[in-house]
C-alpha cells in the first residue's frame, strides 16, 4: 500500500472503537513517553498482547 509508519498507525487505529479506543489511548501514553516515535511493529506487538495473548496464538 505504500504507507508511511505513521499513516499505518492512524490507518490502523481508525477503526478501533470503545475499550480498544481506550486502550490505545493510554498505551501511546505509555509506549510513546518521552517523546519516543510510535512504530508499526511497535503498536502490532502491543495489540497483539492486548487481544491476541501468545497462549491462544500458540494454540
Amino acid at each position: 500500500m505504500g504507507c508511511t509508519e505513521e499513516n499505518k498507525i492512524t490507518l490502523g487505529t481508525y477503526m478501533l472503537r470503545e475499550e480498544a479506543n481506550q486502550w490505545w489511548w493510554n498505551a501511546k501514553l505509555r509506549v510513546g513517553a518521552g517523546g519516543m516515535v510510535i512504530t508499526w511493529e511497535m503498536f502490532k506487538g502491543e495489540f497483539l498482547r492486548k487481544y491476541f495473548p501468545a497462549d491462544i496464538r500458540n494454540k
